[in-house]
This record gives C-alpha cells, structure tokens and sequence, in this order.
C-alpha cells in the first residue's frame, strides 16, 4: 500500500519541479491513498496562490482524486499524536502525520523527501 505526499501529487499532475522515476510513476498507478492533511495542504496553498489552480472535477480536488481512483488514507487520532512524538528529523506538521501514518499503517509513501527514511519510513519516487 502506497500514500502520496503533496510532491508525488504535483509531479503526478505535472506540476512538480521534480520527474518521477519510472518506479514512482508505477506506484502512483498502484493502490495509493491521499491524507486528508495532504488535500488540505495543497487546496490551501491553491488558495492563497503559492500553488497554479489544482485539477479539479466539479470544483473539488478530493472529488478529482477519488475519480482518478486514489483513496483516502485514514488518519486517526492516534496518528496525530504520534506525529507529535517523532523524534525531530522533519520539522514539517504534514509531513510528519505522513510518517505517523505511514509508519502506523505499514504503507510506502511516495515521496522525493529524503528525510522520512530517518523514521524507518520506506519510500519511492
């Protein structure tokens, strides 16, 4: 099972400044889940204009995904404090709650951050 992080969407909708290898292409074709802090982040920066508009279905971005066949990755509670209770290699709340998840989960997160392999997070890009 595979999360994306907000990079792996942007380089997956072309938005990203940074190609995927081909094993990160074949994984955004995979059984991905999106976290809700994820959509938050990137509609967020949309909207306020550090991101170009977001492929949208009807207006939303979560619909978009969930046409396109991602899932929503479940995050729990316990996710949230866990992310507060990892050791300090990432500095970023979303990504932390990523690497909660992830590490909870047993899930592979697409990503180009270097960082979550600190957390014994396995990743891919």
């Amino acid at each position: 099972m595979f999360i994306a992080d907000a990079c792996a969407l942007l380089a997956f909708f072309g938005a990203g400044d940074q190609a995927m290898t081909p094993a990160g292409v074949n994984a955004m074709r995979a059984d991905v889940s999106v976290s809700p802090i994820t959509v938050w982040e990137l509609t967020r920066k949309a909207a306020i204009g550090k991101l170009p508009p977001l492929p949208m279905e009807r207006g939303r971005f979560a619909r978009h995904l969930a046409a396109l066949g991602f899932r929503d990755a479940p995050l729990l509670r316990g996710d949230t404090e866990a992310a507060n209770a990892l050791p300090p290699h990432h500095r970023d709340p979303m990504d932390r709650m990523l690497i909660a998840t992830a590490l909870r989960a047993d899930m592979t997160v697409i990503s180009n951050d270097g960082v979550f392999s600190a957390y014994g997070v396995r990743t891919v890009w």
